[in-house]
C-alpha cells in the first residue's frame, strides 16, 4: 500500500477523459493508499513521473465548476499532507484563436502576461440574461509559484530551440495501450473548423459540422504553416467561470479586451490558495460548434506537456515549498466564502469604498433628479404664498396623525406646484421631518418624470442618500440584482420602498399626479400605502381628473383628507402677488405716480382671477405693453374670462409674418419627447419644407435668426425659457409655460383655424419632415464636426423616426423624405452615428458593419419605406444589425404590418441570428401577441434550438397569452435553454415571479424536479415569491433540495434575511431545519453569523435545533455571533441553560486568536 505522506505533487482533472490521459503518462503506477479520511470523497490515481511522486484526482462525475474543484483540492491536501505544488490539467475552449493561431489540439498554459494583474487566470461570471448572455470580471487570481514559472520558462525556451515532442509522446502512449486509440488519437485535421463569429451551428449539438455547416463561413484554412510546432504551446491568460463559454460573440469580446487564450470552468477555484499551473488542451473554439471529437487528443496533449514540465522541476525545489496543508484553513475559508452570494455591508468599509458603492447604487437606480423642480417652484413663489394652507386645521392634523393622507386638488393654473413647494419647505423647517421627507414632481415637460416606476426609483434614491435606516434595504435590493448587473422589477422596487417606510415615520409629497402618463399602478400603489403597518404621511396634488377622483374615494378615509384649492384659499396669495408686481416691477414703473391706476389694475386682476395664478401671470404679460391710461383701461375691460380665452387671444394676436414659426415651435413643444434647446429651436424654424423645396435649399446657416434669445417672442406667454444641465453645461431650453397650454392645444376647444396644426397626425408629420429635411441637407462627415455647426442634427437624428412611424401611411411628404434617406447609404450611416443609439449601432463587436437599409426601415417601423426597398430589390433575408435580420427587428418592435410585408416577400421565418435567436422568440420576449400569431400562422418553429426558445422568452417576461399560444402549437414545456444555463421555461417564470405563467406551465405538465429543479426553488426563495413556492411544492418539488454548497432553502432565506420565506418553510411539514451544508453548518449558525435576530429566536425555540452545534471547522453559533459582533444573539446563547461547560471560554479564546 502507498504512503500518502510520500506524494508532493497534486494533479487535478475535471473529467474522466482527462484522468485517463494523465494516468497514461505515469512512469510507474502505485497502489492505492491503505487509509483515507472518512470525509474525503475523492478517488485517486497514484504514481511517479520522473523523480516526483504524483497524486491525481478527478472531479465527481457530472460535477463541474469552481467550487467543486476547490473542494477536491481541499480533500486532496488533507489526505496527502506533503503535497506542495499543484497542476490543473485537462481540456478547454480556445480564446483569441485568429490572433494567436490557436488550433484544436494546441496547449494553453496559464502564465501572467506583461502588465497583467491576473496571474495567468482571472475569474469572470455570467449575468442571468436569457437572450444575450453577459459576463463580468469578478476577480484576478494569484500567479503560480516562482520556481514553477522558472521551470515553465526553461521548458518554453527548450521548445523554442528544438521544438516539442508532444505528438510523438502521445503516439508512444497509444502504441503501448491500443485500446485508447479510438478515443484519444488525433482526429482528421479537416474536423478542425473555426467558423466566422456570427455563424452558428446549423443543426443540433450532436450533428457534425463537416456535414451540416457552411464551409464558406470558415474563418481560416485548416492547414497550419510548417514552421510552427503541431501541437503548439501558447502561454498567457486563461479565463475561468462556473458556466461553459459557447457564445462566439462574447468569446471575441472578452478575448479582445483581456487577450484571453482559453476558457474553462475550474481554475479560479484553485489559484488563490492552491499554488498551481493550469494546462489546457484546446478541444473546441468556445462557440456553438462544440463537439467531443478532439477532447481525448487535447487531454493527451495537456498531460504530455505537464509531464515535460515536471521533468524541469528539481525535487528539492518542491520539498523546500510550504506544504499545501499549511494553506488548508485558508482553503476552507476560501471555499466557504465562495458559497455566500449576498454579502452584508460592513460598517468598517473605508470611506472611499462607501463613496464608490453609493455612486454605483445611484447610477443603478437611474432616478430622475427632482430638486430642480422644487427650486423652480421656490423661485416662482411669492413670499408668504401658501400660508393659508399651512394654517389649515386639516393640514396641521395631517402632520401629526399616524398614517395620514391629504389630497390637494384644483383647476389648471391654480398654483398646485407652488403650494407643493410651500408644504415641502414647511416640513423641512422641522428637525423631526427633514430626515424623513421625500418628494417627487411629475412633469409634463420631462418624459423621465412621467412614469410611476421612475417616481418610486427617485424616492428610493432620496431615501438611500438621506436616511441611514433605508440603506440596508436598498443595498439588499442591489445585491439581489447581482450587485447592479440586473435591473429590479417594478414590484421589487415597491416592496423595498414599503419595507423602508414600515421601519419609521415618513413624510411623502407627490405633485401633479395628473401628469403621470399611465396612472393605474400609481393610484393602486397610493391605496396600498394606507396600510396600518406604515406610519406614512402623504400629500398628493392633482387636477380632479375622473380616474383620480374615483381612486381618492377609496384612498381618503374622510372628507378632511381632501382639500379643494379654491378661490378663497388663494385670494390673499394672488392679491399679494399682484400688489408686489405692480408696485415693484420695472415694467409697471410708469404707474408708480398714479396710485389710483395701480389700484385699478390690482382690483381688476384679483377679482377676475377666480383662483388662477396662471391666468394672472398671462394678463400681467399683456398689461406690460400698455403705456397710457386709455389703452390700459381698455385692456382691463376686455380681460379674457379664463385660460382658454387667454390662449386663444395670444394665438390670435401673433403677427401674420410670425405665425409659421410660432405654430412650428408649438408643434414641437406639444409632441416632442423633450423640450428644445434654444439653438435647436433656432435651426428648426429655419428649415424649409414643401413639395417645391428641393435638396440644397431646405436649410441654410444664413437663415438663422440673429439673436436666439428672441425666439420666445414668437410664443409670448405660451412658452418660457428655462435653464437645464446638459453634458455638464448649463443650457437654455424653450418649453411650454404650463401644462394647461398643452391641454388647450390638443383639445377640441382650440379654434378651427389652428386646430388642424395640432392634430397628432398633422403635428407629427411636420416634426418628422423638418427633422428629415435638416438631416438631408447635411454633408456626411465626422459627428463632432456636424454637431458643432448644425445644432439641430442630434435631435433630428434621434427623434425623426418616432414621429415618422406614426404618420408614414398618412403623409406622402414624410414618406418621400424618409425614402430619400434610406436610398443614400452615406446618410444612413450619418443618421445612425448622430442618433447614438445602441439599437442603431454601426460597430458590431469592434467591426464597422452597416446593416442593410431594409433592416433599419423595419426597425423604426416604416412599412411604406420597407416595401419600397423590397420592390427595388433589397434582400429580405440579408443579415445585419443588433437583431440580426429585418424580420427579427420588426418582430422585436411589434411592427406587425412590416412583419406581414416581409413574410409576403418570403422572409425566412425560422432564421436564427445573434439577436433574439428567431423572429418568434423576439416577438415572444417583447410581448407582441399579434406578431406571434402572424409568425405562427406562417410556420414559425416553436422549438427552434436548445440555444433559444420562444416559450422560455415569453415565460421569462411573463407574457401569459403568448405562453398559451406557444403551448397550443406544441412548444416543449420542459426545454432546457442553453443560453439561460439550461433553465426551463418554468424555472425562468418562477425566478421572475410570474405566478400566472407558472400556473399555466404546471397545468401543462412542466417538470418541477429536473436537474435544475433545486436552482429554481432557490431563485424563488431569493425573489420571495411565496405563492409560487407554494405552487411548486404542491406540484411535488423537492423541499429538501440543496444548492451546490449543500445549503437548504431555509439557509438561503436566512442569508437573504427573507423572514416571510423563513416562516413559510418552518410551516412545511417534514422540513428538516437541522440540515448541514458541505462544511457542516446549519441554519442556526447562519442566523448567528448574519445577525438575523428575529429568525434566530424562531429557530431557537425548536426542539430539533442545537444551539451549540459545531461545523466541520469547530465553529458554533456562539463563535459566529461573537466574531461578527451580534451581541444580542451571543447573549441569548450564553444565557441558554444547556450551555456546555467551558464552551464560552473556548469560543472567546478562538475569536481572540483569529
Amino acid at each position: 500500500m502507498s504512503d500518502p505522506k510520500s506524494y508532493t505533487v497534486g494533479w487535478i482533472c475535471a473529467l474522466e477523459t482527462e484522468l485517463v490521459a494523465a494516468a497514461s503518462f505515469l512512469d510507474e503506477e502505485h497502489d492505492d493508499p491503505d487509509y483515507l479520511p472518512v470525509n474525503d470523497n475523492n478517488a485517486y490515481v497514484l504514481g511517479r513521473i520522473d523523480k516526483h511522486n504524483v497524486v491525481m484526482a478527478a472531479l465527481p462525475n457530472g460535477q463541474y465548476g469552481l467550487v467543486t474543484a476547490a473542494t477536491v483540492a481541499r480533500d486532496m491536501v488533507r489526505s496527502f499532507p506533503n503535497v506542495r505544488i499543484g497542476l490543473m490539467v485537462g481540456i478547454g475552449g480556445g480564446g483569441s484563436c485568429l490572433k494567436h493561431d490557436i488550433r484544436l489540439g494546441d496547449i494553453v498554459v496559464s502564465c501572467p502576461s506583461s502588465g497583467s494583474s491576473s496571474g495567468g487566470v482571472f475569474q469572470y461570471d455570467y449575468g442571468r440574461a436569457i437572450q444575450d448572455s453577459r459576463f463580468i470580471v469578478t476577480g484576478h487570481l494569484n500567479q503560480p509559484p516562482q520556481f514553477m514559472l522558472a521551470a515553465l520558462n526553461t521548458l518554453k525556451a527548450q521548445y523554442r530551440r528544438r521544438g516539442n515532442d508532444i505528438e510523438k509522446a502521445i503516439k508512444d502512449v497509444l502504441a503501448s495501450n491500443t485500446r485508447l486509440q479510438a478515443d484519444f488519437k488525433k482526429p482528421d485535421p479537416s474536423t478542425d473548423r473555426l467558423y466566422n463569429t456570427g455563424y452558428k451551428h446549423a443543426g443540433v449539438k450532436e450533428q457534425e459540422c463537416t456535414t451540416l455547416c457552411d464551409a464558406s463561413e470558415l474563418a481560416r484554412s485548416p492547414e497550419r504553416s510548417e514552421d510552427r510546432d503541431n501541437p503548439t504551446v501558447h502561454y498567457g491568460i486563461i479565463a475561468s467561470a462556473n458556466q461553459l463559454m459557447r457564445d462566439a460573440n462574447l468569446r471575441d469580446k472578452l478575448s479582445a479586451e483581456h487577450d484571453i487564450l482559453c476558457f474553462e470552468m475550474e481554475a479560479a477555484g484553485l489559484m488563490n490558495q492552491f499554488p498551481c499551473v493550469v494546462i489546457r488542451g484546446i478541444c473546441d473554439y468556445s462557440d456553438t460548434h462544440k463537439n467531443k471529437d478532439w477532447q481525448g487528443y487535447a487531454a493527451m496533449a495537456a498531460a504530455a506537456y505537464a509531464k515535460d514540465l515536471l521533468r524541469k522541476i528539481a525535487p528539492n525545489k518542491v520539498e523546500a515549498k510550504r506544504k499545501l496543508t499549511d494553506f488548508l484553513s485558508d482553503v476552507k475559508e476560501e471555499i466557504h466564502e465562495m458559497s455566500i452570494a449576498v454579502d452584508v455591508a460592513k460598517s468598517s468599509l473605508r470611506t472611499a469604498q462607501e463613496e464608490k458603492h453609493f455612486e454605483n447604487v445611484t447610477k443603478w437606480l437611474a432616478a430622475p433628479e427632482v430638486s430642480g423642480n422644487l427650486n423652480k417652484a421656490r423661485e416662482a413663489r411669492h413670499p408668504g404664498s401658501g400660508q393659508r394652507l399651512i394654517d389649515e386645521e386639516a393640514y396641521q392634523e395631517w402632520k401629526i396623525r399616524p398614517n395620514s393622507f391629504l389630497w390637494l386638488f384644483g383647476i389648471p393654473g391654480c398654483g398646485k406646484t407652488i403650494l407643493t413647494s410651500t408644504v415641502i419647505d414647511d416640513l423641512l423647517a422641522s428637525a423631526n421631518h427633514s430626515q424623513a421627507l421625500f418628494y417627487f414632481y411629475f412633469d409634463f415637460t420631462d418624459t423621465r418624470k412621467q412614469t410611476f416606476e421612475n417616481c418610486v426609483r427617485s424616492l428610493l434614491d432620496q431615501l438611500y442618500h438621506i436616511n441611514v435606516r433605508s440603506r440596508k434595504e436598498v443595498d439588499a435590493l442591489y445585491a439581489s440584482c447581482k450587485n447592479g448587473r440586473e435591473q429590479p422589477s417594478k414590484s421589487s422596487i415597491q416592496e423595498t420602498f414599503a419595507k423602508i417606510v414600515k421601519s419609521g415615520e415618513t413624510w411623502l409629497v407627490l405633485d401633479a399626479l395628473d401628469e403621470c402618463k399611465v396612472r393605474d399602478d400609481l393610484l393602486l400603489w397610493l391605496g396600498d400605502l394606507r396600510s396600518d403597518e406604515m406610519n406614512l404621511h402623504v400629500v398628493a396634488t392633482s387636477r380632479p381628473e375622473q380616474d383620480i377622483q374615483t381612486s381618492m374615494k377609496q384612498i381618503c378615509r374622510s372628507e378632511k383628507e381632501k382639500i379643494a384649492i379654491h378661490e378663497d384659499l388663494l385670494k390673499a396669495d394672488i392679491q399679494n402677488y399682484v400688489h408686489a408686481i405692480i408696485k415693484e416691477h420695472e415694467d409697471f414703473r410708469v404707474w408708480r405716480s398714479l396710485p389710483n391706476i395701480q389700484e385699478e389694475i390690482e382690483i381688476s386682476l384679483v377679482s377676475k382671477s377666480h383662483g388662477m395664478f396662471r391666468w394672472v401671470w398671462c394678463q400681467i404679460g399683456a398689461l406690460k405693453r400698455c403705456r397710457d391710461p386709455i389703452a390700459l383701461r381698455k385692456a382691463l375691460a376686455s380681460l379674457p374670462k379664463d385660460l382658454d380665452d387667454t390662449y386663444s387671444r395670444i394665438l390670435g394676436n401673433v403677427p401674420l409674418e410670425h405665425i409659421d414659426q410660432t405654430l412650428r415651435i408649438l408643434q414641437f413643444l406639444t409632441y416632442s419627447e423633450r423640450p428644445l434647446r434654444i439653438d435647436e429651436a433656432v435651426d428648426a424654424i429655419a428649415v424649409q419644407v414643401g413639395p417645391n423645396v428641393g435638396q440644397g435649399s431646405r436649410f441654410s446657416l444664413g437663415d438663422r435668426m440673429p439673436d436666439p434669445n428672441n425666439i420666445v417672442g414668437y410664443c409670448s406667454s405660451l412658452a418660457v425659457i428655462v435653464e437645464r444641465k446638459h453634458r455638464n453645461l448649463i443650457v437654455q431650453e424653450i418649453q411650454l409655460a404650463h401644462f394647461s397650454v398643452k391641454d388647450y392645444l390638443t383639445s377640441d376647444r382650440l379654434e378651427s383655424k389652428f386646430a388642424r396644426y395640432f392634430q397628432e397626425i398633422s403635428a407629427r408629420s411636420s416634426i418628422a419632415d423638418v427633422c428629415l429635411a435638416y438631416l438631408l441637407e447635411l454633408e456626411p462627415q465626422m459627428v463632432e464636426v456636424i454637431t458643432n455647426t448644425f445644432h439641430f442634427a442630434e435631435y433630428s437624428a434621434r427623434y425623426w423616426a418616432s414621429h415618422a412611424h406614426v404618420v408614414e401611411y398618412h403623409s406622402q411628404q414624410t414618406f418621400e423624405l424618409a425614402a430619400e434617406l434610406f436610398l443614400d447609404r452615406s446618410r444612413i450611416k450619418m443618421w445612425l452615428l448622430l442618433s447614438d443609439s445602441d439599437e442603431n449601432r454601426i460597430l458590431e463587436y469592434g467591426r464597422p458593419i452597416l446593416a442593410p437599409s431594409l433592416y433599419f426601415a423595419s426597425l423604426v417601423g416604416l412599412p411604406r419605406c420597407s416595401k419600397m426597398l423590397l420592390d427595388q430589390g433589397a434582400d429580405v433575408n440579408a443579415p445585419g444589425g443588433k437583431y440580426g435580420t429585418a424580420l427579427e427587428a420588426a418582430s422585436a418592435k411589434g411592427h406587425k404590418d412590416i412583419v406581414s410585408i416581409l413574410l409576403d416577400k418570403y422572409a425566412d421565418v425560422n432564421t436564427e441570428s445573434r439577436g433574439y435567436g428567431t423572429a418568434l422568440e423576439a416577438a415572444s420576449a417583447e410581448g407582441h401577441k399579434d406578431v406571434v400569431d402572424i409568425l405562427l400562422e406562417k410556420g414559425a418553429d416553436v422549438n427552434p434550438s436548445d440555444e433559444f426558445t420562444p416559450l422560455g422568452s415569453a415565460a421569462f417576461h411573463g407574457h401569459k397569452e403568448i405562453v398559451c399560444s406557444l403551448l397550443d402549437k406544441g412548444a416543449n414545456v420542459d426545454a432546457m435553454i442553453a443560453s439561460a444555463s439550461d433553465r426551463t421555461p418554468l424555472a425562468l417564470a418562477a425566478a421572475q415571479g410570474h405566478e400566472a405563467v407558472v400556473r399555466i406551465l404546471l397545468k401543462h405538465g412542466a417538470a418541477v424536479n429536473d436537474k435544475n429543479g433545486a436552482r429554481m426553488l432557490f431563485d424563488v426563495v431569493e425573489g420571495q415569491y411565496l405563492e409560487i413556492l407554494e405552487l411548486l411544492l404542491g406540484a411535488g418539488a423537492n423541499y429538501l433540495a440543496t444548492d451546490d454548497y449543500g445549503r437548504s432553502l431555509l439557509t438561503w432565506a436566512i442569508i437573504l434575511n427573507h423572514c416571510r420565506v423563513v416562516d413559510f418553510l418552518l410551516d412545511v411539514s417534514g422540513f428538516d431545519i437541522s440540515t448541514r451544508d458541505h462544511w457542516g453548518a446549519t441554519a442556526i449558525s447562519f442566523a448567528a453569523r448574519y445577525g438575523r435576530s428575529a429568525i434566530f429566536r424562531k429557530l431557537a425555540v425548536s426542539s430539533s435545533v442545537d444551539l451549540h452545534v459545531a461545523d466541520d471547522f469547530g465553529r458554533t453559533p456562539l463563535w459566529w455571533a461573537r466574531k461578527q459582533g451580534h451581541d444580542d444573539i451571543s447573549s441569548a446563547i450564553v444565557q441558554h441553560r444547556h450551555l456546555p461547560t467551558n464552551e464560552e471560554t473556548n469560543i472567546v479564546m478562538s475569536a481572540w486568536l483569529i
